[in-house]
């Protein structure tokens, strides 16, 4: 999105505070730096998310879930969210005034009131009605920083390939979490993947891989607007403090 979000040296510098609890990798920020600054002058994107995700369950333990999600943006206030998976199928579209969610399987959608642009509106959803959106902190402005200031550990580890994609290779870690980072080897340095491990919950994890990346694609304001299908009815989501 605009706004709201090198040749690499033969070498490593670490930054470490004075109680050596802190490694900051100069590699691994300007990777991400660059990731960064590319998304940040994106006018548009879309993209799909492939995601794992492990579920505790009092009786049964650790449960995989699975979700893919087609995602379209254009900036600074236009989103598409396409989301099928264990959780069922559900869209979302935001118009740059509202948010509509639908249910595919119980032929409803609720209308919300929105901010002006897509992070308001994402930070704004998630708090009030628990509703996550796949990698959004990705298209934050401040996340390179917000990396450095949240994580102990800021590492690269070199190339590796996924799905047939050179990539590189950041870990950053503290006391509650690890997440990996794979960036792609190629001009535009997006992601290709990443996993996020809880140490604080017992080790369960989220990994999600994108693919069918486009860029910068003419887009139609009325893919933006929901139109309610055939009988479907309107319901009203209750916020998550009037639950």
């Amino acid at each position: 999105m605009k706004k709201i979000f090198l040749v690499l040296a033969g070498f490593m510098l670490y930054l470490v505070s004075p109680a050596e609890t802190h490694r900051t990798d100069s590699v691994a920020v300007m990777i991400l730096n660059h990731m960064a600054d590319v998304i940040g002058d994106l006018n548009s994107c879309s993209f799909k998310v492939t995601a794992s995700i492990d579920v505790a369950d009092h009786d049964l333990g650790i449960i995989k879930q699975s979700e893919s999600d087609k995602v379209i943006l254009v900036g600074p206030n236009k989103m598409l969210v396409d989301a099928n998976g264990d959780k069922g199928h559900r869209g979302y579209w935001y118009n740059g005034s509202q948010l509509f969610y639908y249910s595919f399987a119980e032929n409803n959608f609720a209308r919300i009131d929105a901010p002006a642009d897509i992070l308001s509106t994402v930070a704004a959803v998630n708090s009030n009605y628990g509703i996550d959106f796949p990698a959004a902190d990705f298209f934050y402005p401040t996340f390179t920083d917000d990396i450095i200031r949240q994580f102990d550990t800021v590492a690269y580890l070199g190339t590796k390939v996924v799905e047939g994609q050179e990539c590189f290779h950041i870990l950053v870690a503290n006391k509650e979490q690890t997440v990996q980072f794979w960036i792609s080897n190629d001009a535009y340095f997006l992601p290709k993947k990443f996993v996020i491990t809880y140490k604080n919950l017992g080790n369960t994890q989220y990994e999600a891989t994108f693919n069918d990346w486009s860029l910068n694609a003419e887009i139609p304001n009325s893919v933006f607007e929901f139109v309610p299908p055939p009988s479907a009815a309107e319901i009203t989501l209750l916020p998550l403090t009037n639950q």
